[in-house]
C-alpha cells in the first residue's frame, strides 16, 4: 500500500483519504492496477504473493467485496501515512544534496523480498547475520531535474496512531546479535557466547530439576543424570498405537504437559499426557495456549520460573551484557539502526530511513484521525548526527542495565532493559524466549523518547552532506 501511494501524487491521496471509506476502497482498487503494472517492480518469486494481498480470507477480491476486509482499509490508511512520511523527508533529503527531485511521484517502486530486484541488487547488503543487513522493504526511484537517479531505502513499520508506541524495529536472537567482521573481533565474541550458552545449560538443568521435585515430572524408569551437559541432551518421543503420536524429539526443557517420564528408554515414551492433550473424546491432540497455561503443565512451570527475574536465566544474561555493555550497546545501535550501512553502500546513490505509517480505521471503514498522519522518518544522516551528539570522547561507554520500573510491572515471562549512552537511554530492549527453550531467546528494540528528543529538537537537520 506503501508503494502504491508513492506512484499516486499527494493530492490524489488527500483526496482518497479525505472520502473515507468511499476513497479507501478507491484507494485499494488504483493500489491493484498499479501494483499491475511495470511501475511496480517485484524480488524474484514475490509478485504472486504479493498479489494475494488483495483478495481476503474467503479468497474473494477485496476490491469486490463490500465492505473489504477491515484490516485492508487500516492497510491503506497506513500506507497513505507512510507515504506522507516519506515525501517529508525524501525532498529534503534531494535539496540537502544539492539535487532536486523532478517529481514526488516515483519513476519505480521496488518490492525487496529475500531477494531483490536486479536493478537495485547491488544495494542488498549481507553483513552482521543479516541476509539483507539493508532492511530496505521498499526502494524508490527518483529522478533528479539536473539528470541522473536517486534510490531511497524505507524500512516500513506501522502503528494504530500517532501517539502509540513505536513499534519493535528488530526480532533478533541474542547470540546472533554478537556477529562481528575480522579474526580478532570474532574471537573476542565468541567468547561472550560461550559463557552465555554455558549459564543457560545451567540455568534450565536446574528447573528441569525443580520440576521433578516438584512432580511436574515423575520420573518412572532410570533416573535424572547429575551433569548439566548430560540432562540438555536428552530427547524424549513417544509412541502408543492407535492414540497418540508425537511428532518431535523434545528436549526435557521443552515438555508441555506433565506426566511420567521412562529415562532408560527416551524415544519409547508411554505417557502420551506428557505431549499432548486429552480431549473430551479421549483422542490426543495438542495443546491450546489456554491449556498450556495451567498450573501443573511444564510449560507454565518454565515461563513462571522465567519470570522470576532476579533468579532467572534473563537475570544471568543481563549480568553478562552488563560485563560486556560496549560491545552489546554498539552491536545493538548497528544492527537497530543500520549505523554501517553507509560503509557499505554508496551513500551518494541511496539514502535509507525508518519511516512509520500510522493510522486505523473506525467501525464504518472511516480513518479515525482527520489529517494524514505524518511520523517524522529517522533518516540515517539524522540517526548518526544524533549519536555523535552523544560521543564525548569516550568518558560514557554503553551500559545494558534492567528496566526496574517496566519489570516491576510486568509478569510475563521475558526482561525488560535500556540500553543507555551516559543519562541518555538509546534503546529499549525486550528479552523473551519464542517457544523453544534450547534455542537463543529473542531480542526486541525500539528507539526511545530520549533519543528521540535529540533527532528533533537539535539534530533534526543532516550534519553531513550526501
Amino acid at each position: 500500500m506503501a508503494a502504491a501511494a508513492m506512484l499516486m501524487k499527494p493530492s490524489k491521496l488527500d483526496e482518497y483519504y479525505n472520502d473515507g471509506f468511499k476513497g479507501l476502497v478507491q484507494f485499494i482498487k488504483e493500489a491493484k492496477k498499479l501494483a499491475g503494472t511495470k511501475k511496480f517492480v517485484f524480488g524474484p518469486g514475490l509478485q504472486t504473493k504479493a498479489m494475494k494481498a488483495f483478495q481476503g480470507q474467503d479468497g474473494k477480491d477485496i476490491t469486490n467485496t463490500n465492505p473489504p476486509h477491515s484490516e485492508w482499509l487500516t492497510a491503506a490508511v497506513q500506507g497513505i501515512s507512510a507515504a506522507s512520511s516519506i515525501r517529508a523527508w525524501a525532498p529534503a533529503r534531494a535539496k540537502q544534496s544539492k539535487s532536486i527531485i523532478s517529481n514526488v511521484v516515483c519513476v519505480n517502486v521496488y518490492l525487496t523480498g529475500d531477494s531483490w530486484p536486479s536493478e537495485i541488487a547491488e544495494y542488498q547488503v549481507s553483513a552482521y547475520g543479516f541476509q539483507s543487513y539493508n532492511s530496505s522493504d521498499i526502494v524508490l526511484k527518483f529522478s533528479l531535474n539536473e539528470g541522473g537517479l536517486a534510490y531511497y531505502g524505507i524500512s516500513l513499520k506501522k502503528k494504530p496512531s500517532l501517539k502509540s508506541p513505536d513499534p519493535t524495529l528488530i526480532n533478533k536472537a541474542f547470540d546472533s546479535v554478537l556477529e562481528g567482521e575480522g579474526d580478532k573481533q570474532i574471537k573476542e565474541l565468541n567468547v561472550i557466547k560461550a559463557k552465555v550458552k554455558t549459564k543457560t545449560r545451567e540455568y534450565f538443568a536446574e528447573v528441569i530439576k525443580k520440576a521433578v521435585q516438584e512432580k511436574i515430572l515423575k520420573i518412572g524408569n532410570g533416573s535424572l543424570p547429575g551433569s548439566v551437559e548430560a540432562i540438555s541432551k536428552i530427547r524424549l518421543y513417544g509412541e502408543v498405537k492407535d492414540i497418540f503420536k508425537a511428532k518431535e524429539k523434545f528436549a526435557l526443557i521443552n515438555l508441555k504437559g506433565s506426566g511420567t517420564i521412562d529415562l532408560k528408554n527416551p524415544l519409547k515414551q508411554t505417557d502420551p499426557n506428557l505431549f499432548q492433550m486429552k480431549g473430551s473424546d479421549g483422542k490426543y491432540r495438542e495443546f491450546t495456549k489456554g491449556e498450556m497455561r495451567k498450573k501443573g503443565m511444564m510449560k507454565e512451570f518454565v515461563n513462571r520460573e522465567l519470570a522470576k527475574l532476579d533468579k532467572s536465566i534473563y537475570a544471568r544474561m543481563a549480568k553478562v551484557m552488563t560485563e560486556y555493555g560496549e560491545i552489546f550497546g554498539k552491536a545493538l545501535v548497528n544492527l537497530v539502526l543500520k549505523t554501517n550501512l553507509y560503509g557499505k553502500i554508496n551513500e551518494h546513490q541511496f539514502a535509507f530511513a525508518l519511516i512509520t505509517g500510522a493510522g486505523e480505521v473506525d467501525k464504518n471503514g472511516n480513518p479515525k484521525s482527520a489529517k494524514i498522519p505524518v511520523v517524522q522518518a529517522k533518516g540515517l544522516y539524522t540517526v548518526l548526527c544524533g549519536l555523535s551528539a552523544l560521543n564525548d570522547g569516550g568518558k560514557t561507554k554503553y551500559k545494558v542495565i534492567l528496566d526496574e520500573d517496566k519489570n516491576e510491572d510486568s509478569e510475563a515471562a521475558k526482561v525488560f532493559l535500556k540500553l543507555m549512552k551516559g543519562k541518555i537511554e538509546v534503546l529499549s530492549l525486550q528479552l523473551k524466549y519464542k517457544g523453544n527453550f534450547m534455542g537463543q531467546p529473542q531480542f526486541g528494540a525500539t528507539i526511545t523518547e530520549d533519543f528521540t528528543k535529540i533527532l528533533t529538537e537539535q539534530y533534526g537537520k543532516v550534519c553531513k552532506t550526501p
